[in-house]
């Protein structure tokens, strides 16, 4: 509900108590602030500017979760170099969320009877160790709860895995890569490279995100984030928290929104890296990637070109 003279008083109030503490001398800890806290706002529409759709890389995303622990085991499409979806995030503009805005809401499985199936392939747990539907449910409860709220076309636990579903066969990652008929699975690439090619397709600066893998210290391609209003109309994803607009001087698109760095090459892995035994080479040496950089002159002025090397794993 909005704010009214009302709510302002109580808030002051609450803020006083909370400095000098309640009548009895005891203050409020942080939970009896959250508590009250998510009372008033309980019946707010949640606020949000952009929806943003991610798709995922499964074999980075497999990588990085076996790197998580030993233990972990992948789950993988078939076949394993298809982009898959990870999820539909509302999200206010330099902010993170909102999120779980429907506390007493609960996941039903049975909901997705009819496009299960295709859930399964195109929107699949990696986590294998988990259940195969608690990606689903995590998706629904702190996402989905809120475009509920406010989008009609993803009111609905159907409509929302549904129009992730729409939205890949419309606008699939792998399908503006190889429209580009540069970009395959395999190679390194430039960031300049990859963010041309997404330009030329969706016509909106899109989000790259990168795995950085701390051992190696390397950068993989992780995930593409494409950007809807509330219509449900493409947009710049400008605003996203933890990615930042960065200048790329000698190229037709003039900017990019990542977390990548400009100056390494991208690796975009064709089939998860085998982890090295005892005794084999070092990780650095296992997964170094070749390349050489060097200044081209056309029509557009100076560009920096990567002789791309496909990486072979031992």
């Amino acid at each position: 509900m909005p704010l009214n003279l009302w709510n302002v008083g109580f808030l002051f109030a609450l803020f006083v108590q909370l400095c000098v503490g309640a009548p009895n001398g005891s203050p409020y800890d942080s939970a009896d602030f959250s508590e009250i806290s998510n009372s008033i706002r309980i019946d707010e529409v949640p606020e949000f500017d952009l929806l943003i759709y991610t798709q995922r890389w499964p074999i980075t995303a497999c990588y990085e979760w076996r790197e998580h622990n030993k233990d972990h085991i992948c789950g993988l499409p078939d076949p394993e170099t298809s982009w898959t979806i990870h999820g539909i995030w509302p999200t206010k503009l330099n902010t993170v969320g909102p999120a779980f805005c429907d506390k007493s809401a609960v996941f039903n499985v049975s909901q997705l009877s009819a496009i299960e199936q295709q859930l399964e392939q195109h929107w699949i747990n990696v986590e294998k160790n988990k259940p195969t539907d608690s990606l689903w449910e995590h998706e629904w409860l702190k996402h989905g709860t809120c475009a509920a709220q406010v989008v009609e076309q993803l009111n609905t636990e159907a409509k929302y895995f549904g129009q992730g579903l729409a939205w890949l066969e419309q606008y699939s990652v792998g399908a503006a890569f190889a429209a580009s008929s540069a970009i395959k699975p395999g190679y390194n690439y430039s960031l300049t490279a990859m963010n041309k090619a997404l330009y030329d397709y969706y016509g909106k600066d899109l989000a790259i995100e990168c795995y950085h893998d701390s051992k190696t210290h390397l950068q993989f391609l992780n995930e593409v984030r494409i950007c809807f209003d509330k219509l449900l109309q493409l947009t710049d994803c400008d605003g996203i928290v933890g990615l930042e607009r960065i200048a790329l001087p000698s190229s037709r698109v003039a900017t990019v929104i990542s977390n990548c760095n400009v100056g390494k090459p991208i690796f975009y892995p064709a089939m998860v890296p085998e982890k090295p035994q005892s005794g084999d080479v070092a990780p650095e040496k296992l997964f170094q990637m070749l390349y050489e950089v060097s200044n081209t002159q056309n029509g557009e002025g100076a560009k920096e070109s990567y002789e791309f090397v496909e990486v072979i794993f031992a």
